[in-house]
């Protein structure tokens, strides 16, 4: 009998084990520096359009990244810490590495935001 109650918990060990380490869902993130912009002149200067590198209406949700540095890619869905979804739809002459800009509708919004170490999660792989 005691041989069975030890094979069992050592059953039920091995199992407990194999569900944390194969069916517990693992996202994927980068911790990234995050600064803010508003799709104003004050922020974007003589490429204030309204529209993001991609053709997007600019506004909260857009998320400027380095396309050079392949860590986010253009079109990607990500979640921003902080902040909540967006897409990265833009590009900036700042945003270089491990650093993103998070668009906000007003400028206020963008200065209040400053400067922040944040998670960004990865929503969909393009």
């Amino acid at each position: 009998m005691k041989h069975l109650t030890v094979t069992v918990l050592i059953i039920i060990l091995l199992l407990i084990t194999y569900a944390v380490t194969f069916c517990t869902p693992k996202q994927k993130y980068f911790l990234m520096t995050a600064t803010a912009y508003y799709p104003g002149v004050e922020s974007c200067g003589e490429w204030a359009d309204g529209y993001t590198y991609t053709g997007d209406v600019a506004g909260y949700g857009s998320i400027a990244i380095d396309p050079k540095a392949n860590i986010l890619k253009l079109g990607q869905k990500v979640y921003v810490e902080g902040y909540g979804h967006g897409v990265c739809n833009d590009i900036g002459s700042a945003i270089k590495g491990w650093k993103i800009d998070v668009c906000f509708n007003t400028l206020e919004e963008a200065k209040e935001w400053g400067v922040k170490l944040v998670k960004v999660y990865i929503m969909e792989v393009n």
